[in-house]
Parts: C-alpha cells; structure tokens; sequence
C-alpha cells in the first residue's frame, strides 16, 4: 500500500466484517482508548512503519462467526479444553464517551455464544485460562481489578486486590486447584495466587507482568522490568514447588540484555521447554522487532524468526516441534502473522486480509492488525486466534479457525 503507518499507543475497541460473510457492515461507533493498565493493548511506543499490504493466504486459517459485539468492541485472548469447549475474551460496546463493557464469547462446538459477565465488574477482559469444561478463569480491569471463576454451571467474581483503583491484572493460568494472576501495582509487577480458599500475594518486582504459564509444580511468569512508558529488557520469573504441590521457591530467568524488549506472552511446554514472546522497541524510534525466547531447561536463549518488523502476541504448542506464534509482520500489517516451529526451523504464514484499505478512512491504521491471541485446542489439530483490526473508531474483532 506505500503508506506510512504508526503503531497506536493502545487498543481500542472493534467489531469485525469477516470474509465468512454474516458480520456487520459499515463504520462502528467511535471509541475510547482503554487508561494505561486498562487492558494491555498496543505497545507504548508508535514508531513509524510502512506497510506494503496484502500478502499469500494460507488457506488453512478460516474466519470464523462469533457471537455480535455491539459498538466498538475487541477479542484479546482465547483458551481451549476440546473442540467442543473453548472461550474467548476482550471487551465491546466502547465509544468516545464510554469505556465499554466485557465480552465474553463460548465456543460449543457448533457456535460461538456470548456469556454475560456484570460491567459493573469488568468493563475489559484481558485474560482467559481453561483446565477443563468446569475450570475457566478469566480477569479483567473496570475501576479495580477482576477476577471470576466458571465451575461448570455458573461465575463466581473477586476484586483480589478490593477496591484499589491503581492495581490492574493482565493474565491468569489455572492449574486446577490454584490459579495465577499476575497485573501490576502503582509501582511494581505483582503474582497472586487464588489458593482455593482466596487470593495471596506470591510475589512483587520491578516492572510489571504481563502474562503467566502454569502446571502442577512450576509457574512461569512474563513482562519488562521497567514501569509502563519506560524501556526495560525482557522479564522472566520461575516459581517452583521444593516439597508437595505448593509453589514455595521463586527465581527470575537470566533472559538476555534486550534492551527495550517486552515479553507478551509465556507457553509452557514442559518445565524444560518454555516459550516466550513479544517484541523490542528500539531506542532510535524504528519499527518494533519480534521478539522470542526459549528456555531448554538450562538457560534462556533468544531465537531468531524470518520476520524482521513487527510484534508478536500469542503463542501456543502441544509439543517440542509443533509450536504457533501470532502476531504482526509491520510489512503485511493487514494479515494476521502466523510462526510454526517444527523442531528444526520457522515457517511464516498469513492469515487472510480482514479489512481493505479505503481512501476515506478515519485513521491510517483503520485496515491494520492491532492485537492477536493463540490456542491450540486439546485432543485435536485444531487452533483457535482472536484479535483486533483497525483502530479507533473504525475497530472490529475476529477469530480465525486453523484445522
């Protein structure tokens, strides 16, 4: 397209037309970006980037229907049990003159279906997490934090932090019995812990939390060691079980000096296998740079993708040489980047072009990507993406079927 693009500052609110057909036509309502801590949207930086627009489809990513969002609205993270069970959160209904209220989308197997969760509450989900059809976490940020948890036959909410209005949570990871949150305080990252019984701080540092990976025993959670606003290098914090199932011993990662590297989103494949995503924002303004690390059990180490500008949002494996990552390629922003790693190298592939360039259009980022989530979906090879495109006013959600 030739354009010059910036990266907005944060996520708005979308409704998407799908190529599928069924989806709502015309320019949603205007929107308001989301505070600082809100829901963790866009990078804090907006540096210019060209984007040169449509690219190869693959043809094995599909849209897909999902439940109407009124007004703006947004998908910003998806979690699968089977394929007859998966949710999908973000927010809708966001104007100029309203922060919107949450959405909160369920995949049956046939359909997806919205779920009513009190905007009082929650007026973003940021975060979802599924251990099976009767352990769904979800978190979200209103003037407090929140929490809910489904048992299989109805919602129950916490405001873990009461009514502190300067705390926000980002991510949450059920392991059955326990769930991690993590988020951040007026002045640092924070993991807390629901123990069954109630929530606990688990720990608090520098920087802030962005995203966390849990099984029985290990804990692993993501960010920047620097507050919002400011560059930092990329964060990693283990926590691990000494005796029984408690998580007793925490450590951070010895990650590279990334400097400007943020880290979005953490998959564990096994304690010994962790992937790490997000990108680096480089000092002299350019466009941001995909960022992936992986840890082998003995250290982390940066990996290098076939994508040289962009973001990366989500990722998701069900084993060693089947690993996904989503995000942004800043030269075909238009398109849903997609990373495969099959033990041995990277494959990039594209999703198809949600939203065409017009000439009229608001915002020069009105047909660009601006955020995307990843799950592999159990007992299957399907995978499930959510996200956004557009910005401002003009934004819509969307999710795409891999099978």
């Amino acid at each position: 397209m030739g354009k010059k693009r910036r990266w907005p500052i944060a996520i708005a609110c979308l409704a998407l037309v799908t190529a599928c057909g069924g989806g709502r036509t015309g320019t949603p309502p205007s929107a308001t970006v989301p505070a600082a801590g809100s829901s963790p949207g866009r990078p804090s930086t907006s540096p210019a980037a060209a984007a040169t627009g449509e690219t190869v489809v693959s043809p094995a990513w599909k849209p897909v229907k999902g439940a109407k969002l009124e007004g703006s609205a947004a998908l910003l993270d998806v979690a699968a049990t089977g394929p007859g069970d998966a949710w999908a959160v973000g927010y809708k209904g966001s104007a100029e003159d309203r922060e919107g209220s949450p959405a909160l989308q369920h995949w049956d197997g046939t359909r997806w279906t919205q779920t009513t969760v009190s905007p009082s509450d929650a007026r973003h989900l940021v975060g979802v997490s599924a251990g099976g059809p009767d352990d769904v976490w979800v978190v979200g940020n209103a003037e407090s934090a929140y929490a809910a948890h489904w048992d299989g036959g109805r919602w129950t909410g916490w405001h873990p932090f009461g009514v502190a209005d300067d705390y926000s949570l980002s991510d949450v990871a059920t392991t059955g019995e326990h769930a991690w949150l993590v988020g951040r305080t007026p002045s640092q990252g924070v993991i807390m812990e629901w123990t069954g019984r109630g929530f606990r701080n688990a720990l608090r540092a520098d920087g802030y939390f962005t995203a966390v990976t849990a099984k029985p025993g290990h804990v692993w959670a993501v960010g920047t060691d620097a507050p919002p606003g400011t560059p930092g290098t990329p964060m990693v914090w283990h926590g691990t079980a000494v005796s029984g199932p408690d998580i007793q011993s925490w450590q951070r990662g010895r990650t590279p000096e990334i400097a400007g590297g943020v880290l979005r989103r953490v998959w564990m494949v096994t304690p010994s296998d962790v992937w790490a995503v997000g990108s680096v924002s480089p000092p002299d303004g350019a466009a941001e740079v995909p960022l992936v690390l992986h840890f082998d059990g003995a250290s982390w180490q940066q990996v290098q993708v076939p994508v040289p500008r962009g973001r990366l949002d989500g990722v998701t494996a069900s084993k060693p040489d089947d690993v996904w990552i989503s995000g942004i390629d800043a030269d075909h922003s238009g398109q849903v980047l997609f990373l495969h790693f099959d033990g041995q190298k990277w494959t990039p592939s594209y999703g198809p072009l949600l939203r065409r360039e017009r000439a009229d259009q608001q915002y020069p980022e009105s047909d660009d990507i601006g955020r995307t989530g990843i799950t592999r979906v159990p007992g299957s090879s399907r995978l499930w993406a959510v996200g956004s495109v557009g910005w401002g006013d003009a934004e819509a959600a969307f999710i795409l079927r891999h099978n």
